[in-house]
């Protein structure tokens, strides 16, 4: 299933296309007037490289035994990736991006020889998420509050470090707060099993020859249609002219659907192992 590097690589081709796909109404794309700086995705992610090449020798080492997911130090990876997308570019890193893809990257290396990919994967991050151990808690917890700009809604929502500690609650725990400010980490938390479909679409599309943008640009359709529905729902033919038309209409009104950008990189990503 490849290297590292062959990993690295398909996580920047899915972040790049994912947010340069044409045209993704209401989400950024290469022609868009509306959003700025969409290089982000993908900076935000190389800035961090390093760790993601930890998070992957991580998921190797627990599927081979060497490590355990209290040794990897998952809240750490996650805190220092933070940190580092942070001071690259200060409050314009897509911290979601370090969010979703160390606990994936940890995943998708640790299933790459099991027998069922997409199940392991699952019950993998299932785990990942369930860890409480306060050293990657806590570690996890200052690193959103920190680096992330919505890591508030954690304080507001009465989470301190000492209850980190005393009531052992998990990462997952905190991405679910989170995601009340962070919608893309719902994708990782509640509705992992969409990102899949959409990943298999992708792949089926792939396979019968059809164009890596126009691959991506369907699967974004798919995910909005499950996610907002209207105006998706109906729309049977994915034509330029009709996305540049609800883009256009999703602008005026003022809809952001940002969000779906990395769920949409995670598919394609996804896609490459399923």
């Amino acid at each position: 299933m490849g290297t590292l590097l062959d990993y690295i690589g398909r996580l920047v081709e899915s972040l790049e296309m994912a947010a340069y796909s044409y045209i993704k109404p209401g989400a950024p794309h290469r022609f868009s007037t509306r959003f700025r700086y969409i290089e982000d995705y993908l900076i935000t992610a190389t800035s961090s490289l390093d760790i993601y090449g930890q998070a992957y020798e991580a998921g190797l080492g627990v599927s081979s035994g060497k490590e355990t997911l209290l040794t990897i130090g998952l809240g750490r990876m996650v805190q220092t990736a933070l940190a580092k997308s942070h001071k690259r570019l200060g409050s314009r890193a897509r911290q979601a991006v370090n969010l979703v893809f160390i606990p994936v990257t940890v995943s998708i290396a640790y299933s790459l020889k099991q027998q069922n990919f997409i199940g392991s994967f699952k019950r993998m991050l299932r785990s990942l998420l369930q860890i409480d151990d306060p050293k990657d808690t806590v570690a996890l917890f200052e690193g959103m509050k920190l680096y992330c700009s919505e890591g508030l809604v954690l304080v507001e929502r009465g989470l301190t470090q000492s209850r980190l500690i005393s009531e052992r609650i998990p990462i997952g725990e905190l991405l679910e707060v989170l995601s009340l400010r962070v919608r893309e980490l719902s994708f990782l938390t509640k509705k992992l099993n969409t990102v899949l479909e959409v990943g298999s679409s992708i792949k089926t599309l792939l396979e019968k020859g059809l164009e890596l943008n126009d691959v991506l640009v369907r699967a974004y359709v798919e995910l909005a249609r499950a996610e907002v529905g209207e105006p998706f729902s109906g729309l049977k033919e994915v034509e330029q002219r009709v996305l540049y038309e609800i883009d256009r209409e999703l602008h005026k009104s003022g809809r952001d659907l940002s969000y779906l950008i990395v769920p949409l990189a995670l598919a394609l990503l996804l896609s490459y192992y399923i």
